[in-house]
Order: C-alpha cells, then sequence, then structure tokens
C-alpha cells in the first residue's frame, strides 16, 4: 500500500460521527410508528400493573409499563430534535385504572410474551432501515432489553406451569435428500409429512390467534359502542376460522397443540380502555399478522400450506382495512408521517 492510499484510509475511518443529521424518511416513520406503540403500551400496562393480583406478574407490568414509557419519551424526543411533529398517540384519557380487571393474571403474562414477540419482529425490521448511529443504537437496547425481559417472564411462565410450548413430535433419524417433486405438492394426492419448521409456524400463528381472541372477546365485552362491538366479533370469528385451520394441518399427523382459554378472561363489563385505543391495538395486530403469515408461507414448502396463509394474509388485511375506515369515521384515525404534496402546495388542487 502506498502513502497516498494510507492517508485516504485513514482520514476514512477517523471521520467524526455527526448524529445532527436529518432523519431520513424511514426514520421519522419508525419513530412515529414506535410513539404510537409504546404510547399505547403504556395505558395497557398501567391497567395491567394497578390490577395484577399475582405480585410476581404485577412487578413484570411495571417492569413493561417503564420501558414502554421510556421508549415512548426517547421517540418523541428523537422526532422533536428534528423538528418532526409528535403525534397524539394515547395518554391518560385512554385508560380508566380504577376499572376491574378484565383479564385473569395468567393471561397478563401470555400478552406480555406476544407482545415481546411483536418488539422482536417490529423492531428487528427497524435497524435494518437506519443510518442515524444515535437512532440505531436506541433500537439496539429496545432489541437487548426487550430479550432479557421475555427471558425472566418465560421463566416465571414455565414456573407457574403455564407457558405454551410447542409439541415435541418423533422427527426422521436419517438425513435424506429430495429427489420427488410430490415433495412440493399439498393439494391433491397423498402428501407428505409437515416438516419441522412447518409445524412450528402453524403452532406460533396459532397461538397469536388465539391469543388476540381472548383479547378481542375482552374488547367486545366493555365497548360501548355497537358498531366496534361488531367489529370485534367479527375478528373473534376470523380468529376462530385462522386457529381451527392451522390446528387441522397438525392435528391431521396427530399432533395438537397447547393453547390459552377463555377462562382467562372475567365477566367485568366497565371499559379498562377508549374504543379508539382498542382498535388501534386491534389493527395494528392484524397488520403484524400479516407480516407474520408472509413469513410463514416463505417458510412453509407444501403448497396447501403457503396457500393457506395467503388467503389469510387477503382475509386479514380486508378486515384491517374494515377497522381503518371505521376508526376514520370516529375521527380516531392519525395521519402518519408522508411526503409533502407539491401540487396542493402549488395550488393545483383545491
Amino acid at each position: 500500500m502506498n502513502d497516498q492510499q494510507t492517508s485516504v484510509n485513514t482520514v476514512f475511518y477517523e471521520l467524526p460521527v455527526h448524529h445532527n443529521a436529518a432523519l431520513t424518511s424511514a426514520e421519522v416513520a419508525e419513530l412515529w410508528n414506535t410513539y404510537m406503540h409504546y404510547s399505547m403500551l403504556s395505558c395497557i400496562f398501567t391497567h395491567f400493573e394497578a390490577q395484577a393480583k399475582d405480585p410476581e406478574i404485577r412487578s413484570f407490568m411495571k417492569e413493561a409499563l417503564e420501558r414502554c414509557q421510556v421508549r415512548a419519551k426517547i421517540s418523541s424526543d428523537l422526532l422533536k430534535g428534528d423538528n418532526q411533529p409528535i403525534p397524539v398517540g394515547f395518554s391518560a384519557e385512554d385508560v380508566n385504572v380504577n376499572a376491574p380487571p378484565l383479564y385473569a393474571d395468567n393471561y397478563l403474562l401470555h400478552y406480555l410474551r406476544h407482545m415481546l414477540r411483536f418488539s422482536f419482529t417490529l423492531n428487528s425490521f427497524n435497524i435494518n432501515l437506519l443510518s442515524r448511529p444515535d437512532v440505531r443504537d436506541f433500537y439496539i437496547k429496545v432489541l437487548e432489553s426487550s430479550l432479557r425481559l421475555k427471558i425472566k417472564v418465560d421463566d416465571l411462565a414455565l414456573a407457574k406451569g403455564i407457558l405454551p410450548r410447542p409439541p415435541i413430535t418423533t422427527m426422521s433419524k436419517e438425513v435424506e435428500f429430495v429427489h420427488n417433486p410430490s415433495f412440493l405438492a399439498g393439494f391433491s394426492g397423498e402428501k407428505r409429512p409437515l416438516l419441522a419448521m412447518e409445524i412450528a409456524h402453524l403452532y406460533y400463528n396459532a397461538l397469536s390467534n388465539q391469543m388476540a381472541r381472548i383479547l378481542l372477546l375482552g374488547f367486545k365485552q366493555v365497548s360501548p359502542t355497537q358498531d366496534v362491538r361488531d367489529y370485534f366479533a367479527e375478528g373473534i370469528k376470523i380468529t376462530d376460522k385462522f386457529f381451527d385451520k392451522l390446528s387441522a394441518y397438525a392435528n391431521k399427523e396427530d399432533i395438537f397443540f397447547n393453547f390459552l382459554n377463555d377462562g382467562d378472561l372475567t365477566d367485568s363489563t366497565e371499559p379498562p380502555f377508549s374504543d379508539k385505543l382498542m382498535m388501534f391495538h386491534i389493527n395494528s395486530l392484524s397488520l403484524a399478522g400479516i407480516g407474520m403469515y408472509g413469513v410463514s408461507m416463505g417458510a412453509s414448502q407444501r403448497h396447501d400450506v403457503a396457500a393457506a396463509y395467503a388467503k389469510m394474509m387477503l382475509e386479514t388485511g380486508q378486515y384491517a382495512e374494515k377497522g381503518a375506515k371505521l376508526a376514520m369515521e370516529k375521527e380516531w384515525l392519525e395521519e402518519p408521517p408522508q411526503v409533502v404534496d407539491r401540487d396542493k402546495l402549488s395550488g393545483m388542487k383545491h
């Protein structure tokens, strides 16, 4: 290497990192979503902490609440530092701390596990879109702290005997190579046994639908608004259908899943959360579900299983769209960050 090359490389590696660069469109979008997500969860965990009876579960609700509040604050500060508007999100007006428990303590633990899984998916994707070191480091810390909390939550659920686990099945003992295209078939004729990866995805998607079903049952039970209750009722039917479809693939091979039960729901009819918050939460879960079905479709090599996920993505998307339209009618739907309309600025639109 000559002296000129050495000089160039030295300058390159010693360039100072500035944190005052403007946020990219991806960073603005993700910070906006992060604020919305964690301001909502702050309301959820405020009520869960106040109403949880088990001291260990209550301590986890408190820890989750504190983390959500910090994350909402940091995402807000990062947006403010770039002169970006802060979404309204959710606040004390969207939670009734004094409302009786809507879910049993065990479900609170299941719910926290599910939200931590959602956090891994959301924030892992976020990191791939980020450029500014301070924003990137924020999401890395979110992932790290979420992982540490999930380990503790899993250990407690296992100790209490309530940790849902994928099925233990007998696997083939030999290494083989695929020679027959029927390995990919599934619509007609003889179907090969499910792959271990396909079973894992079937299990976690079925579990997610069962989790969402209980959440929807509770929301429907307490919502004071008829069209909102009707929307939640439709969601319950969809989760039931998806649960049955996903479980049926495993049941045909004498594989049975371990799930939650409706006993985790109390008989309270006093709403702990606003309709606006409950609608936003269900729509967020629907959109996350579409993403997970897409991942599962890619991991499923049997055509019939992959096609089932494609249909579920379509139906979930239609349900989410209906929810967005209902939220718009109620003036609950905040508009995410978008590009400036140049035609409107120039007076071409009226």
